[in-house]
């Protein structure tokens, strides 16, 4: 009988500190209250239970701060806007031809709204042709498209080369 009412005990103890009662369970006093089973703030910080890699005001170590626009990520804080292990949220990994722009993971290449940087959009009538903006109705070497060269003299015009 003092088995089962050492686990009611615990779990008392665990959900009073866990849900902020007044009981005086603190975790510094009572350091098994973090570790209740199922709970995923398992460190004891300024008497509270936190998670060392995802809390933004205790990451990876107790009263270590990410700075503004900065996430907790496994304990370290990131720019989840730039990084490309980190894009957007925790964990999200770019592919290796993309680059990670305010928090989305974009082809530089090709993009249209991020062409060979961040914030580089192209304008009407205007594609993003290997990292470069160009006009493809009157471009000679993207006429109508990426890539599609016109030949000899011709002219690119709205679109297509020797328009006639």
């Amino acid at each position: 009988m003092s088995i089962v009412l050492l686990t009611i005990t615990s779990s008392c103890v665990a959900s009073s500190a866990v849900n902020g009662g007044s009981a005086g369970y603190t975790c510094d006093k009572y350091p098994g209250v973090c570790t209740v089973a199922g709970s995923v703030k398992q460190n004891c910080c300024k008497k509270t239970c936190v998670n060392l890699n995802t809390d933004n005001l205790n990451c990876g170590e107790c009263g270590h701060q990410c700075k503004p626009r900065k996430q907790c990520c496994k304990g370290y804080c990131f720019n989840i806007q730039k990084n490309q292990s980190n894009c957007g949220m925790c964990g999200y990994k770019c592919l290796n031809n993309e680059h990670c722009c305010n928090g989305k993971c974009v082809n530089l290449k090709m993009d249209i709204l991020n062409c060979g940087s961040c914030g580089n959009k192209c304008g009407l009538n205007e594609i993003c042709c290997n990292r470069k903006i160009v006009n493809f109705l009157t471009n000679k070497k993207h006429c109508g498209g990426c890539h599609n060269k016109c030949q000899g003299n011709d002219l690119c015009v709205l679109g297509m080369c020797d328009y006639a």
